[in-house]
Order: C-alpha cells, then structure tokens, then sequence
C-alpha cells in the first residue's frame, strides 16, 4: 500500500521508527513475565524472567516450574493471570507443546502443573488478537511502528538497535515498555471478559486435579471458537478508533471520507455522501458510523456522531455516492455540503453477549440438535394457501419487473 510505502519512507529519512498507531494495541496483565525457550532435539530450556528482574530457568518440566515461579503461581493459585511477554509465535508453539505434555496435574508436581496451566492459557489466547494474555513484542512493534528499511528486513535484531534494547529474555521487559505506552486502544473489554472466562475454566480444572487439555464440552469449545471470531471483529474495529490507521484506512477502502449532498431532512432519516474515492468498500447493508470531520479527528462520542446502515452505492458523475439510512431522530444530523468522516461501526459487545447465550442455551438443552451433535434433516410441512399465493404474486411482479428492464 503507497500509505505504508510513505511511512516506510519517512522512517528511513528520520533514522528511526515512526508511528503506524497513535495508541497501544496490546493490552497487558498487572503481572508481566518475559520467556524465552531454546530447543534442542527434543529437550526444551525454558527461560522466565518476572516483573521484579528475577530469573528462572529449567529443562522439560522444570522449565514449566520456572514459568510458574516467575508468574507467582506456583502454589497452583493463577490469580489474575500473568501476560507472556515473547518476542516470535515460535516461543509459544514450544512452549505450548511442552505444556501440552504435562497438562495431568496427577503426573505432575504442583508447581509443574500450574506453569502448564498457565502456558497452555498463554498458547491458546495468543490466537486471539488484542489478548491480554501474551505481547509479542515483535508483532507489535511493526503493528505500531515502521522502520525505514525494505519488506521483511525488519526482524528482530533491527528492533532491538532501534529500540535500544538489551540482549537476552530481560531484555524483552524494556522491549515491552518501549512499544506499549501511551493510551490503550478502545473497544477492546469483551476480549478481556474472555481473557478471564478461559483462566477461570483453567483454573477449575487445574483445582480439580484434571488435566487442562482434554476433550472438552461441546459447550465450552463452541464458546472458544466464538471467542476466537469475536476477537478478530473487535479488533479490527478497535483499529478504526485510531487516527492513524484510519488515515491509512483511507487508502484501502475501509474508510470512506466525503461531502455530504443530500442532508438529512425534518422526517427523512437519510443521507447521501459523494466520497472522494471510488474504491471504498462499504458495501449495500453495512452498519456504518459518522461524524463530521477529517479522519485524523478524535472520534466523537455517541451524540456527536451518526449512524445507520448502506443502502445504495453508485458512480454519479464520476463520483461514488454513498446512500446511508436508518439515521436516529436523535443525536447528529448530517446537513448538504458538510465534510464527514464514515466507517464500519463496531460490533456490539451486548449483541454478542446475547447470541453466546442463545447457543449456550440450545447446548444445554438435551434435545437440541446441536447438544446431541446431529445435523437436523430436513423435513416437508403443510404451506398455507394464502402465502403460496403470495409467493406467486411477487413471482409475477419480479417477472414483469424484469420485462420492462429488458424493453
């Protein structure tokens, strides 16, 4: 994208990073515990270093009793969780794989089995992103920032000059620090309520003496998978919250900048925004938000903004005219001629609360479908005379629409 390219740009005409994000995405636990791991056949050397600066290591399990230690859990209590403070995935694909293998508390000293528990939280919440279970400090810092050099050459070595960071697993707690500060990225609370759902069912397997990666209900790993493809909208949408990256939004479409033609009247509660580029991607039945302003603004809050759903896009005169409905009576009413900003809205944390309640109850249910885990099959019923009729009016309707269209 040219946007990146100009950052890219700028960043090697500076000499250092420049900012890609205005406000931190990775949000963090109280308690931090920088880990590295370093493999050698099939023997795993866990290295964890605590908030305090405290170093612990161990091979195999021990290694595990190390990341316990460092985490303050290994009592077996989790607390409130610790953040995995790493600089790849590949350190928690190892250390996942060497959790995974002593998850039976039973086979297991106490102190083993809690730094399973919490590695296995770790391995499984790092898919989710805007976690507050695991930074890695590599991914967010091209996530934020942008150094000045060709695409791919920016790895790990690169960061730690630019960032003046020191070398080995402490080292990655200055890391932390460097590319976290600043205000945290809104929107980002449901993925934190999820965060805590997966501890707590963590910690009650690790209290009940059972092993945390067995089979689970069909219950519980619905609820993850919906967890995972939540996470993914929200923090997409958080994104959108950031200046910066809706002035690179701009530039790939998902974020439609214009003047608005026809203003919202007394009654009507639409209004058409001519958009200053044609390849936007805000399609026909797209929740969309408003406000008046640059993109680079502050978002405004809920009374000083519209919202409503696409109902039409089309070239009018070489321009994208952008048609939104369903505005609110109250709140901000877009006039002719005002420059405004649109974007997708966010998905509603409420929404998504419910519909994992719905599935949850159809789960409970002992003869829902989805509880005895069958596909429903498909079965015939009586149709009113009444509504075939009308399906075969509206047939004919659609049928004449299509004649004249064709004349």
């Amino acid at each position: 994208m040219l946007f990146d390219l100009a950052v890219r740009v700028a960043a090697r005409d500076a000499g250092v990073p420049v900012p890609r994000l205005l406000h931190n995405p990775a949000p963090m636990r109280e308690t931090r515990v920088a880990v590295g791991v370093r493999r050698r056949g099939s023997v795993v050397h866990v290295q964890a270093v605590g908030s305090d600066g405290h170093r612990y290591s161990g091979y195999g399990p021990e290694g595990l009793a190390a990341v316990a230690r460092a985490s303050g859990c290994a009592g077996g209590d989790l607390g409130g969780g610790a953040t995995a403070v790493v600089d790849s995935a590949a350190t928690l694909r190892v250390l996942g794989g060497l959790a995974a293998r002593h998850a039976d508390p039973a086979l297991a000293s106490a102190e083993v089995a809690a730094g399973s528990a919490l590695a296995g939280w770790w391995a499984e919440r790092a898919a989710h992103p805007g976690t507050s279970a695991v930074t890695d400090v590599l991914g967010v810092s091209r996530q934020r920032f942008m150094l000045g050099v060709v695409p791919g050459a920016d790895h790990a070595g690169r960061w730690r000059a630019a960032l003046a960071v020191p070398t080995g697993v402490a080292g990655l707690h200055v890391w932390h620090r460097a590319v976290t500060g600043g205000d945290l990225l809104a929107g980002l609370e449901q993925i934190r309520e999820d965060d805590d759902w997966h501890l707590g069912k963590v910690q009650e397997t690790l209290n009940a003496g059972r092993s945390w990666d067995r089979v689970e209900t069909l219950h519980v790993a619905a609820a993850r998978l919906a967890s995972r493809c939540d996470a993914t909208d929200l923090f997409e949408a958080a994104l959108l919250g950031d200046p910066l990256w809706r002035a690179r939004g701009v530039h790939g479409g998902f974020v439609c900048r214009g003047e608005v033609v026809v203003g919202v009247g007394p009654q009507a509660g639409r209004v058409t925004v001519r958009a200053d580029r044609l390849d936007t991607r805000l399609r026909p039945g797209a929740a969309v938000i408003g406000w008046p302003g640059e993109p680079m603004a502050a978002t405004p809050g809920v009374g000083d903004r519209f919202g409503g759903d696409v109902l039409a896009t089309e070239v009018v005169g070489g321009a994208l005219a952008v048609t939104i409905g369903g505005l609110r009576k109250s709140g901000y009413r877009p006039v002719a001629a005002e420059r405004v900003t649109v974007i997708p809205a966010p998905p509603s944390p409420s929404t998504i609360r419910s519909r994992r309640a719905a599935v949850a109850r159809l789960y409970r249910r002992r003869f829902s479908w989805l509880s005895q885990g069958t596909t429903p099959t498909s079965a015939r019923r009586a149709v009113p005379l009444a509504v075939m009729i009308a399906a075969a009016d509206d047939e004919d309707l659609r049928g004449e629409g299509g004649d004249a269209s064709t004349a």
